[in-house]
């Protein structure tokens, strides 16, 4: 048996192909530029053109299971809690969604964001991403990496991923996350928000 009692839970999961199809219509449309308002070295971050109402719907269901999963975690350690039915959940999306347009050498250093909770979906990452080579004793070209602590014995202290299309990943919002840079000539585009003012029973 291995336990895994520490840490934040990062939770990842597949959106819709519904969802997908309008994400990738909304990144088409999107024109605000709000890249001076985020922590990204990008040249292209945009306020996503997404109907507050249907986007809330696509991801309602992606939030109440990261809750759910949260919600046994804390019924294994405390005796008396009584857990939220979480029959109605409410927040909102502060100043997001935005789109992230990644091209050849930009990245997002290592930063937190604000609110309850933070999201990522991965709206189209090209196939030349994953294949490119990778040198040293730790690869990490394209790739989205959760930090919570420093390295000890046999534990990075983070968590790496090759990301994909159609990936969602919710996590606290202050969990320090990074996207390093790839070397193809391809555009990843991706979307990003924050869930606030989280309320629930």
């Amino acid at each position: 048996m291995i336990l895994e009692p520490f840490g934040p839970l990062i939770y990842q999961g597949e959106i819709s192909e519904d969802f997908l199809s309008y994400l990738r219509a909304a990144s088409k449309t999107s024109h605000e530029d709000v890249g001076n308002l985020l922590a990204g070295h990008l040249r292209d971050q945009r306020l996503a053109d997404a109907n507050p109402k249907k986007f809330f719907d696509f991801i309602y269901p992606h939030v109440k299971e990261y809750l759910q999963e949260n919600i046994k975690r804390q019924k294994k350690h405390l005796q008396h809690y009584h857990p939220p039915s979480l029959n109605t959940i409410q927040f909102n999306l502060g100043n997001g969604p935005w789109i992230n347009y990644q091209h050849k050498n930009e990245f997002n250093p290592l930063h937190s964001h604000s609110g309850d909770l933070s999201a990522v979906i991965m709206i189209d990452v090209p196939e030349e991403i994953s294949k490119e080579p990778k040198f040293g004793n730790c690869p990490s070209v394209g790739m989205l990496e959760f930090v919570y602590s420093n390295p000890g014995f046999f534990f990075s202290g983070s968590h790496k991923i090759v990301p994909e299309t159609g990936q969602i990943f919710l996590f606290p919002a202050d969990l320090k996350h990074c996207v390093y840079p790839f070397q193809s000539d391809v555009t990843r585009i991706s979307m990003s928000f924050n869930v606030c003012n989280l309320q629930f029973d």
